[in-house]
């Protein structure tokens, strides 16, 4: 085959370009607020406990959403359920303006709203993402998509910090929840620009899932692997500007050393787009796996200001490594799988599903074994999830990375 024509098959199509720009304006608004909402509620409850339970129940309405929604997915078609994921997310900020500090107490109401929003929208993207890539090129979309989240991380964290930071009291917190409600307000509006699929097949094929896996035993395996790599995510989607914070008190500077990791995972994340084999995943995913353990044993150390910046880099090295590598390989699996591409939708649900249990219960030991937000326990846990993810690279079969 010519370098040319290999070129050529690379490109992405103007779809895919679309919804790469909506996914950039959605992720700003996210990467704006996220982070912020746990500060919020602890610097309103000072509760570590608060702030495991909104996640832990985001996270288990999130799996229960997605596992729920295929469907109708499926029948209604992943534009329209693309759409509905934004607005509602468009809905939980309005709503936290609107209520303030009274979030505190309805704050399992804004969990459950969050999870099935978040549930909505990754479904039917993470579908689509199957459907404007091919095997050519979807390591460059993914490389891609990984930029495009990466310099949304970068900027809006740093932004949103210095806004709070600028505000004395809780003032700036309300601004940034704004601007992120105007952010996916927009990006509601820009939903509607994306081609709406044509649906074929509407059928749900989730119960022939015991007869996929009889048949391509190897696809159980990556099934499990989710469930793995959500494991220290959960935990790591709360914790790590929380302990920034305890350290400094300053929300500016969460924002800035947000920012300043994440340029980290835009630098890696580019370099693999270009230059990633899915023939290696096995390898990919090893020096992942070897590099979060690294990671995790600086907190061991002491929880200092030191140990948690060398922490977040070194996770931050890695994260787009093993995230880009193992979704590459587990869309090979659904080209291989029988039913193919007309099991595309229920094998994203699995994903979805499979990784929030994973997230979930890695927010349940650390709120069981960790005595608190720094202190000695809380390292080991940390350093106990990044050791799961050893298994990882073992999960990974020839048959998924063979051309």
């Amino acid at each position: 085959m010519q370098p040319e024509q290999v070129e050529k098959e690379k490109r992405l199509s103007k779809h895919a370009v679309n919804i790469l720009i909506n996914h950039a304006i959605f992720q700003f608004g996210g990467a704006l607020s996220i982070i912020f909402v746990n500060l919020y509620l602890w610097r309103l409850t000072n509760s570590i406990w608060v702030n495991g339970m909104y996640n832990l129940v985001a996270i288990l309405a999130q799996a229960a959403t997605t596992f729920l929604i295929g469907k109708m997915s499926k029948r209604k078609g992943r534009t329209t359920i693309y759409r509905y994921g934004i607005f509602m997310t468009a809905l939980f900020y309005l709503l936290i303006v609107i209520v303030q500090e009274e979030i505190v107490t309805h704050f399992y109401w804004f969990a459950l709203l969050r999870g099935i929003a978040q549930g909505l929208y990754w479904v039917a993207y993470f579908t689509i993402v199957h459907e404007v890539s091919s095997n050519s090129n979807r390591h460059r979309y993914l490389g891609w998509n990984q930029v495009v989240m990466g310099t949304s991380n970068l900027a809006a964290p740093a932004l949103a910090g210095a806004i709070i930071g600028f505000y004395s009291g809780l003032t700036g917190y309300m601004i940034v929840f704004s601007i992120a409600f105007l952010m996916f307000f927009i990006c509601t509006l820009g939903s509607f620009r994306i081609k709406k699929e044509s649906i074929r097949h509407r059928n749900y094929y989730m119960k022939y899932l015991p007869i996929i896996l009889n048949r391509k035993k190897a696809f159980k395996s990556a099934l499990i692997g989710w469930f793995i790599i959500g494991f220290p995510q959960g935990i790591l989607m709360y914790v790590p500007p929380i302990l920034i914070y305890s350290i400094f008190e300053d929300e500016s500077v969460v924002g800035y050393l947000n920012a300043s990791f994440l340029t980290v995972s835009i630098i890696i994340s580019f370099i693999f787009s270009r230059f990633a084999n899915i023939e290696h995943t096995r390898r990919y995913l090893w020096i992942a796996a070897i590099g979060f353990v690294l990671s995790g044993t600086f907190l061991t150390w002491e929880i200092a200001t030191w140990s948690v910046i060398i922490f977040m880099i070194t996770q931050n090295m890695f994260k787009p490594l093993q995230a880009n590598a193992y979704a590459a390989y587990y869309f090979r699996w659904i080209d291989r799988i029988p039913l193919g591409s007309e099991f595309r939708v229920e094998s994203v649900v699995l994903r979805e599903t499979i990784i929030n249990i994973g997230r979930g219960l890695g927010i349940i030991s650390f709120m069981l074994f960790a005595d608190g937000i720094d202190t000695g326990t809380a390292a080991y846990v940390i350093v106990g999830a990044m050791i799961v993810q050893l298994i990882l690279p073992l999960v990974i079969k020839k048959e998924g990375v063979e051309r």
